[in-house]
């Protein structure tokens, strides 16, 4: 499939973004053959299914499921892992418990949507959109080029966005890479020294891109609890969690009672892992079940701690981040970050307040990397397609100011606190309200719900004329 740049017309469903959760709201509006929808999507990357987790091209980056958990399909668990073996079975079964590497994950998302019966029929405009409006109760969404494009409903997918080291922060020229920018990073000088801003995942993925080009620098993180992701443990534990025990609970007592369960495995024998692999298709309504304050309060306290329990590492790359610390390469601080300022050799000094401790401490390195994760607050965005969309009144922030407001099945609440029928929204811009809902089996799920939706409101009528 080639990107189309001219002769724009009307669509049914222009879908604002062309990684996973884009691809997989495509796909599923495609596989319906009697469906008469027409679809585009607008993505200017040039291969589809490419957003921030699926852009790299490195062997090591991992996904952090195993394969066996990541069909794009619910309802067919082996899809992935029979792309993956060529539909051998015996390969099939010993890759479902495998930690496959990403890029094979994006070019497996492509080739299901090329896959689809109506893939033919789909408009893939190579462009970036700046902005929509209502226009004669459609919808008018603005290029970056300058052209228009008209249709009935809008399907924001727009996924993550970095989040930036404030500028107020950065004092001159500093060498500073996003652990996003996987080529960039890897890049960095073999002998250089590097010091990391956040330790969660994107923390890991900066790291195995300097390991993937060769580093041997001393590389130190900085992020303010100083606690990296945790491991998986082998699979296991697949019954579920009594959620009811959960829900009846304050966010106190739900602590307690995971703490307990962690301790009784552990004491029978198990991974402490297990307990939170039951917890996971719960995730949406343990969060949606707390109070307001509640849900505040564990923004506050306990999300950094829930973060590194629930979204792990596949055990090989946990290896090699515990080997880089033995042998004294990687080091991890606890602080907040004061300021980094360009030195006149081209280094940088990194000043830090240690946590739990006064006064301020140094880190020289040459090459700083943002890798404070995903920018969440769309106001903290004005110069992007959600900022546009905010200045219009035609979305609002989500609960805590984060993510987009939104009611199922993702129609965007506008600023009069109306959900709007033809702006919809899934991924990443649905944390505020359903917490879990990065992940694949949240963004298939989603999609489904999406499709299911567009096809009972839109199909058969008239598409709109540009």
């Amino acid at each position: 499939m080639t990107p189309e740049s001219a002769g724009l017309s009307g669509v049914d469903v222009a879908i604002v973004g062309g990684g996973a959760a884009g691809v997989l709201v495509a796909t599923r509006l495609l596989a319906d053959p009697a469906c008469r929808l027409r679809v585009a999507i607008i993505e200017p990357a040039a291969e589809l299914a490419r957003g921030a987790a699926y852009a790299t091209g490195q062997p090591a980056h991992l996904l952090n499921v195993t394969a066996g958990r990541m069909s794009a399909f619910a309802e067919d668990p082996g899809h992935f892992v029979r792309f993956l073996s060529g539909g051998d079975a015996g390969t099939a079964e010993a890759l479902s418990t495998s930690f496959a590497p990403r890029r094979e994950y994006g070019r497996y998302l492509r080739e299901t949507l090329c896959a689809q019966p109506r893939h033919p029929a789909l408009q893939w405009l190579r462009e970036r959109v700046t902005d929509i409006e209502r226009r004669d109760g459609d919808n008018l969404l603005t290029l970056a080029s300058g052209a228009t494009l008209a249709a009935r409903a809008v399907v924001l997918a727009v996924g993550n966005a970095p989040r930036r080291i404030p500028a107020a922060r950065l004092h001159g020229a500093v060498r500073l890479a996003d652990a996003w920018d996987y080529e960039g990073v890897a890049a960095i000088p073999a002998e250089a020294d590097v010091c990391i801003i956040g330790s969660g995942l994107s923390m890991v993925d900066a790291v195995l891109s300097l390991v993937h080009g060769g580093h041997r620098g001393r590389i130190r993180v900085l992020s303010r609890h100083g606690l990296m992701p945790l491991a998986h443990a082998e699979s296991g534990g697949t019954d579920t969690a009594p959620i009811d025990a959960l829900l009846a609970l304050g966010l106190r007592g739900r602590l307690r009672l995971i703490r307990a369960w962690t301790q009784a495995a552990t004491a029978a024998g198990e991974p402490w892992q297990w307990v939170f692999d039951r917890l996971r298709p719960h995730g949406q309504a343990l969060w949606r079940s707390l109070a307001h304050v509640e849900q505040e309060r564990f923004l506050r306290h306990l999300v950094r701690y829930w973060d590194i329990h629930r979204h792990r590492i596949a055990p090989q790359v946990a290896h090699t981040l515990e080997a880089l610390r033995a042998g004294a390469r990687l080091e991890v601080l606890a602080g907040r970050l004061q300021s980094v300022e360009a030195r006149e050799d081209g280094g940088i000094d990194v000043r830090y307040r240690p946590r739990h401790a006064d006064g301020e401490c140094s880190i020289r390195a040459d090459w700083l990397v943002n890798a404070t994760g995903v920018e969440t607050h769309i106001d903290l965005q004005p110069d992007t397609l959600l900022g546009a969309l905010r200045a219009r009144g035609r979305v609002l922030p989500g609960p805590h100011g984060i993510g987009i407001a939104s009611e199922e099945p993702g129609r965007v609440i506008d600023a009069r606190g109306q959900p709007d029928p033809t702006l919809l929204v899934l991924g990443a811009m649905r944390i505020g309200t359903l917490w879990e809902s990065l992940a694949i089996p949240e963004l298939r799920g989603q999609a489904q719900a999406l499709a299911d939706h567009l096809r009972a409101t839109l199909d058969g009528r008239v598409p709109p004329k540009s």
